[in-house]
């Protein structure tokens, strides 16, 4: 009888847990993009090329440019914060609902080191991802890899809208949240969203910086390699074609770092190997095809207009790619040592 009765109060305990769990990531977690990209890939069944990647997609892809140069219904789940893990969950759903013949990721390489373990920097796609076996699975993988708080407390992250509670509450409770509306996402100013994953950041006054950047291969999370290898499987295992490609940052910040830039091509180029899919380096492109200054970026994010010309390119070296007549001389350089001498 009493072990009877202290399993019920365990089972009670839990329950009452969850509901105010719930009911406190429910008041205070803003509606966020990440839910509306989501609704976008799993309420259509018609994708053909889906690009996978970090923010510099995220802003830089415009798949619906892409889309009119291939002839082919393009999205982009390109997502700030989406390191590689993220990226196979994220494919997996891709294939639950789509047919794509062609998956493009966009490599940063950034996000092969410092991988989070807090939640807002790690773990947004997971708390957004539809419930299902394989969130158990991605819930074991992640979650149970990060810092307790992050895994099972997300709302935590979030502490400081408790004063701004009611209008998260009242947003959500709208038909407009709902029903997916990005409206009901509180953006930066001159951020706008355009659909099937596609940020357009208008131009402000603000200086861009140049940064050093520094590639150390002994730093390498071994994991996300690891979840690379899984992508390209995956999308074996479901005869869809893979290539790698790298949205490019200012020639600029190539410039002012370029041996680091160059070990980071050699071994994003060895890594495509190894796994034998193409590999195209957009830091490599020639100015003739695509002309990118320093001005042409904020915080590393390429501006909307800047966005849209690289995605006119991009789209027609993918039609080149899938029609097997593209020259890659014709698009990049050979080295970075050319793209400075150019």
């Amino acid at each position: 009888m009493r072990k009877h009765k202290g399993i019920l109060l365990v089972s009670v305990f839990l329950v009452v847990f969850i509901i105010i769990n719930s009911i406190l990531n429910f008041m205070l977690i803003p509606s966020c993009l990440t839910r509306v990209i989501l609704h976008e890939l799993v309420a259509s069944n018609d994708y053909k090329c889906v690009v996978l990647g970090t923010s510099h997609g995220e802003y830089g892809i415009d798949a619906d440019i892409v889309s009119s140069e291939t002839g082919r219904k393009t999205m982009n789940l390109c997502i700030g914060g989406e390191y590689l893990q993220d990226s196979y969950y994220l494919l997996k759903k891709v294939f639950q609902t789509n047919h794509p013949d062609t998956i493009v990721f966009d490599m940063d390489y950034d996000y092969l080191f410092n991988i989070p373990r807090s939640a807002i920097s790690g773990s947004s796609i997971y708390n957004l991802y539809p419930f299902s076996l394989d969130k158990l699975f991605y819930f074991k993988d992640k979650a149970l890899g990060m810092e307790y708080r992050a895994a099972l407390f997300p709302w935590m992250d979030y502490r400081e809208n408790f004063s701004n509670a009611k209008n998260i509450i009242k947003t959500k409770l709208s038909s407009d949240y709902i029903n997916f509306n990005p409206d009901t996402v509180n953006m930066v100013d001159n951020n706008e969203y355009e659909g099937h994953g596609h940020i357009y950041r208008e131009r402000t006054n603000r200086t861009e910086k140049v940064d050093l950047v520094k590639f150390d291969e002994a730093g390498i999370d071994q994991a996300s390699v690891e979840y690379f290898r899984k992508i390209v499987k995956l999308c074996n295992a479901n005869n869809t074609k893979i290539i790698m490609i790298t949205t490019p940052v200012s020639v600029e910040q190539i410039n002012a770092s370029s041996d680091e830039f160059n070990k980071a091509f050699t071994y994003l180029s060895k890594l495509a190997s190894d796994n034998h899919i193409p590999y195209y380096n957009f830091n490599l492109v020639k100015d003739s095809v695509f002309s990118r200054k320093l001005q042409d970026y904020n915080i590393g994010h390429l501006y909307g207009d800047a966005a849209a010309s690289y995605s006119t390119v991009l789209g027609k070296f993918l039609n080149d790619v899938e029609d097997g007549q593209v020259t890659v001389s014709d698009y990049f350089y050979d080295s970075i040592t050319d793209l400075k001498n150019k």
